[in-house]
């Protein structure tokens, strides 16, 4: 009898272990997965409800082929006048800014998920904190909304627009931007005659050319204009230089250059500023209206 009850004692101690095992391992998968399945479908959510910002925008009236979207007799206007469409551009603006007044721009490319974000623009560093966690619909989001840096503003001969990478193989923000340019032969498969980055703004429709790619401290490159055309061109000659790809894309001295920065764990531990940052010519192919604001 005390036998018995010896036994039923050890088998109730080792099914109390195994029970205590298995609940033990059900919280650490529910640790490590839940959070990762919430992510990944706010992710998607977040990136859906972007490009749905942005098709909703899309004029239907647009004509991809036509030239130029203002007549010449408008060229002359002044700072206080506005330009009247000859026809409409591919965005509405107004409609775009029904969702959130600091949206400024469209950027397409066959490396982001959906074909296109809209990028909003920002005056400080808490409001690029605020956009690295935040949609474009002002809702808490992981994925964040493309932002350009604080430190430019309109006209600038070099903008600097920021989004996050999932380091994943997808193409959520600048994730797949960072992917196809992580080496020389994705870059020649993918982004390098696709011709498809493009930014679109209230000013213009304009090309982007990928000119290389480089992983460094951004807070080592000088944004807005330079006064010296050649400490332009030196700087981005030693950029092209530095550059994990290379292109056939030239810059010259008078063009735009737009960087599309994002986060890489590459180099992390020698220094945790380090960024992959996307160089692109930024060149007009047409020209809506004079500048006003705060644009890119």
């Amino acid at each position: 009898m005390k036998l018995q009850r010896e036994n039923k004692f050890k088998k109730m101690i080792v099914s109390n272990i195994y029970k205590g095992l298995i609940v033990a391992g059900i919280g650490v998968l529910g640790f490590y997965f839940f959070p990762t399945a919430f992510k990944l479908i706010d992710i998607t959510l977040s990136n859906n409800k972007q490009n749905d910002v942005v098709a909703a925008a899309i004029n239907p009236d647009y004509n991809p082929n036509s030239d130029i979207i203002y007549d010449n007799t408008q060229n002359n206007l002044t700072d206080s006048e506005t330009a009247i469409p000859v026809e409409e551009s591919k965005y509405d603006f107004e409609k775009l800014r029904e969702t959130n007044p600091n949206i400024i721009a469209v950027i397409e490319g066959s490396c982001f998920e959906g074909g296109y974000y809209p990028v909003v623009t920002t005056n400080s560093n808490d409001d690029m904190t605020y956009y690295t966690r935040h949609s474009v619909d002002n809702q808490y989001s992981v994925t964040g909304t493309l932002f350009m840096d604080c430190t430019n503003n309109k006209d600038d001969q070099v903008t600097r627009i920021w989004g996050h990478n999932f380091n994943n193989d997808g193409k959520n923000m600048f994730t797949g931007l960072a992917n196809a340019c992580q080496d020389q032969a994705t870059f020649d498969s993918t982004l390098r005659n696709d011709n498809s980055l493009k930014l679109y703004t209230e000013e213009g429709e304009y090309d982007l050319d990928v000119v290389s790619c480089i992983v460094n401290d951004p807070r080592t490159q000088g944004l807005g204009n330079f006064s010296d055309q050649n400490a332009f061109l030196n700087d981005m000659t030693n950029i092209q230089n530095s550059s994990i790809i290379q292109t056939d894309t030239k810059i010259e001295a008078g063009d735009e250059v737009l960087i599309l920065s994002t986060c890489t764990d590459l180099g992390s531990t020698n220094d945790p500023y380090n960024r992959i940052s996307v160089y692109c010519k930024k060149t007009p192919t047409k020209i809506y209206q004079i500048n006003q604001g705060k644009t890119l």
